[in-house]
């Protein structure tokens, strides 16, 4: 088994996901979900950066930081024209940048060795394998 391209398949799920939420009418969301928006849109970019830190070479991070930004742009965008009761707002792609940023730290302080773990937890030799 690939472990590579299942990491990276499941991060294109996250991405579909994370659009998904951020796009669906504010008044369909679960309460589950509620939380400081702006704390949300950190948390969120900041775990999307920390995954995807995961799977690609530290010197091509800041590739990650540039489409987690346009990514936000293009939601707050999206929330914008749609009007189904989301809001697009300037100041959730900073929160979006700022947990990036964030992520991509925690990263380099050794998050980004998930992939490692979770070959150990699986049973491979190697993350790549």
């Amino acid at each position: 088994m690939n472990l590579t391209r299942f990491w990276w398949g499941f991060g294109v799920v996250i991405v579909l996901a994370a659009l998904v939420v951020c796009l669906v009418p504010g008044n369909e969301l679960p309460s589950a979900l509620e939380m400081n928006d702006k704390v949300g849109h950190m948390v969120g970019h900041g775990l999307m950066a920390i995954y995807f830190a995961g799977l690609v070479a530290r010197r091509r991070w800041w590739k990650i930081l540039v489409f987690l930004l346009l990514f936000g742009v293009f939601v707050e965008f999206a929330q914008y024209y749609m009007h189904v009761g989301r809001n697009g707002d300037p100041r959730d792609v900073l929160a979006n940048f700022i947990g990036a940023l964030l992520g991509l730290a925690a990263a380099w302080l050794g998050l980004a060795r998930w992939p490692l773990a979770a070959a150990w937890l699986l049973g491979q030799r190697r993350a790549a394998e």
